[in-house]
């Protein structure tokens, strides 16, 4: 497969060059795997104005299950991206295995609202298995069209979750776009791009 996206994961406005400069069509940025400062945000919506960028929303490490407050924290997040003139945002709410539909639902309409683009980030992964699929068709059903994965625990490498990554490349909806990432290389990304049939990577070492 012709890999047409290669999306970078980078956490500075100076990397988001780097890998603009190498070939990289989209751009992740996050902080440390969380939500950037308004000033890196800023920076980087500034100097890369030629393709897509991607603004994680994530107030804090560790599971995926925000209380109440840390909901709100997401939900200003999203108007100080939306202010800032970001266009694209990544956020996902999972809790006991199973996407928190209230939740996430209250988080689209509001990005929506702000005329912001969801996609669904690695909190999928937290999602029991057998849930996956019903995941992915609800989430389509709300306006998400690509959720990035690695098919299972970061710890594991992604060559030995390929097949689980392909299970749900066959099981998406048609407009929903699996992106694999975690471990994905400039080195590797034709390889695991062929063998899944997708046309979409993304990683830090992308380009």
């Amino acid at each position: 497969m012709t890999i047409t996206i290669r999306e970078a994961a980078v956490d500075s406005v100076e990397t988001a060059k780097q890998m603009r400069q190498k070939g990289a069509n989209r751009i992740e940025l996050n902080s440390g795997g969380l939500t950037p400062d308004t000033r890196t945000i800023i920076d980087t919506l500034i100097a890369i104005d030629d393709v897509p960028v991607v603004i994680m929303v994530r107030p804090r490490d560790g599971d995926f299950a925000y209380s109440d407050i840390e909901l709100q924290q997401m939900r200003d997040s999203l108007q100080q991206i939306a202010d800032l003139g970001g266009q694209f945002v990544t956020f996902g709410v999972v809790r006991d295995g199973l996407l928190d539909k209230e939740a996430m639902s209250e988080l689209i309409i509001h990005a929506t609202e702000l005329n912001l683009q969801v996609i669904m980030h690695m909190a999928f992964d937290a999602i029991n298995h057998d849930q996956q699929q019903q995941a992915m068709y609800w989430l389509s059903d709300h306006s998400v069209h690509r959720i990035l994965t690695h098919g299972g625990d970061l710890t594991t490498p992604i060559m030995a979750l390929l097949p689980h990554l392909q299970v749900l490349v066959n099981a998406a909806p048609a407009n929903l776009t699996i992106l694999p990432g975690g471990g994905i290389t400039v080195a590797n990304s034709q390889a695991i791009a062929d063998t899944l049939g997708v046309t979409e990577v993304h990683g830090s070492k992308i380009v």
